[in-house]
């Protein structure tokens, strides 16, 4: 059965949450490009989160993650699955998400979904704080160093070539009129030679003519005379949210639960989450407010343990020292005295 993990937290004001629906036994969540959903925040781990199918259900097991990962308001033990229901609000790191099962299609062609999705929440938080996210061709050597081109539109054929109508003009006389052709889709960029006179490099290997070729930085293009290279500024910025460490969260600094999706039943203001650990727990074992309130259904679902605080060590009993000390002669030579004073004055009566 499929499951959808939709992302809340960067759906704010959006018509719909960006989500991949899969159709396999394992989904693991994480800020590493190996993860099926990669949440490119430094508070979630590398490796998260995993969801496994057990039979008709989902469950979701906590990796031993830096942060921890709170289901309703309940953080997970490690290791210890949860299973999860349609409207389930999960929280990794500082990043919530829902899951709804059996609602959709997989997801087509998910390697290439899985990394669009972690280029779109990068973009969205760059453009969010005024940072450049255009992908830009830049002449790095030849006549017209410096100059560069932005790929401002996804799936417009750009012209590179000594042609003014070019989109990219060379000055450079070992170009073709009409050299090469770009094309970004999506998060890929691709570089096509047109037939041109001296051809194509793509780092050390000639691009074939007429036919669409993959371009990826740090790999860079040479056209006659000139070098040509690819810039992405969101590319760089998830290669270094993925190198970074883990950012340790402060339960306080959690960003609050999302309201549920649209169909999902809301929750009226006086229902919380529910535990069922024992009476006796500490204080400290309770969710915090930050968690949110879950939906309706969460509260039948079953429990997961709750991260308690160590018990209190106790009290080490003193032992005895080994051997007799002073004290112990003392009180043994005052015991004897008594009794041999008992033992005169009783022969003493008797005679």
């Amino acid at each position: 059965m499929p499951v959808t993990v939709l992302v809340r937290s960067s759906s704010e004001g959006a018509t719909e949450p960006p989500s991949l629906t899969f159709d396999g036994p394992r989904i693991v969540l994480g800020r590493g490009a190996g993860s099926d959903v990669r949440l490119p925040d430094p508070s979630v781990s590398l490796r998260h989160a995993t969801i496994r199918a057990t039979g008709t259900e989902y469950a979701i097991v906590d990796e031993g993650s830096t942060n921890g990962t709170w289901v309703g308001g309940i953080r997970l033990l490690p290791q210890t699955p949860r299973v999860v229901k349609t409207g389930d609000l999960i929280r990794v790191g500082r990043v919530w998400l829902e899951v709804a099962i059996g609602h959709k299609a997989a997801t087509p062609d998910l390697g290439l979904a899985t990394r669009d999705l972690a280029f779109a929440l990068v973009r969205n938080a760059m453009e969010a704080v005024g940072d450049d996210t255009v992908v830009k061709v830049r002449i790095a050597e030849g006549p017209d160093l410096g100059v560069e081109l932005g790929l401002l539109d996804d799936g417009r054929t750009y012209l590179i070539g000594r042609a003014e109508r070019c989109d990219l003009p060379l000055a450079d006389e070992d170009a073709s009129r009409e050299h090469a052709a770009i094309t970004r889709r999506g998060t890929q960029v691709f570089l096509r030679d047109l037939a041109s006179r001296n051809g194509v490099l793509l780092g050390e290997m000639p691009v074939e003519p007429n036919r669409d070729t993959l371009w990826r930085p740090p790999t860079m293009a040479r056209i006659g005379r000139s070098v040509l290279a690819l810039d992405e500024p969101v590319c760089i910025a998830l290669a270094a949210l993925e190198a970074a460490k883990d950012e340790p969260l402060p339960e306080e600094d959690a960003p609050p639960a999302p309201a549920p999706s649209r169909g999902m039943p809301s929750v009226p203001p006086s229902v919380g989450p529910r535990s069922t650990a024992p009476s006796a727990a500490p204080a400290s074992a309770a969710p915090p407010a930050s968690a949110g309130a879950p939906s309706a259904h969460l509260a039948d679902a079953p429990a997961a343990p709750v991260v308690a605080a160590p018990e209190p060590p106790a009290p080490k009993r003193s032992r005895r020292a080994r051997g007799w000390t002073t004290t112990d002669f003392a009180v043994a030579g005052v015991a004897i005295a008594v009794i041999a004073v008992s033992l005169a004055g009783l022969v003493w009566v008797l005679k």
